[in-house]
């Protein structure tokens, strides 16, 4: 009983894949927004003022943010609950994600919403004179600073659960 108890547990982790596969396709979509929006940046930017300029390239960063999460979360859920990837049979593996740790993943997811946050703040605050409200801002910074204060939380809790960080490379 517990043996088979055992493997339906172990096999249970092969539901990822389905939706690891779904992060990439919705990757690609974000790639095709990503152009997309790239494409009506380059034809407006001789008609936008400046503030337009900046939250069109504010857009763009927040789209590759969003896309370097996916990976992050992409290759770490494939590695960790899927099966381990041999580097050495792709020549372009990032060695860094062979040595990423469950503590690096969150440091890492965390340091990526407080980017996205961020960015969508100062998009909204540079909108702030158009079409969004104080109570909007308002909401985006409460949002921005719980995300700092829990990223604060997890660094003092694995420092004093694992000692001072190590140097990464």
């Amino acid at each position: 009983m517990y043996e088979m108890v055992t493997r339906i547990v172990v096999a249970s982790r092969l539901v990822m894949i389905p939706l690891i596969i779904g992060l990439v396709f919705a990757l690609m979509l974000l790639v095709a927004a990503f152009f997309v929006g790239l494409w009506h940046f380059a034809v407006d930017i001789f008609s936008a003022s400046e503030t337009e300029i900046i939250i069109a390239v504010l857009a763009l960063i927040d789209l590759t943010l969003i896309a370097s999460l996916m990976i992050t979360v992409i290759f770490s859920g494939y590695s960790n609950f899927v099966q381990k990837i041999d580097r050495a049979a792709f020549a372009a593996w990032p060695q860094w994600m062979s040595k990423i740790t469950s503590s690096d993943l969150k440091e890492k997811l965390f340091a990526s919403m407080i980017a996205i946050t961020g960015v969508t703040l100062l998009k909204a605050l540079m909108k702030l004179e158009t079409s969004v409200s104080e109570t909007q801002i308002r909401w985006l910074v409460i949002a921005h600073v719980i995300f700092v204060a829990s990223y604060v939380a997890l660094a003092a809790m694995e420092r004093f659960s694992y000692g001072p960080a190590k140097d990464s490379d």
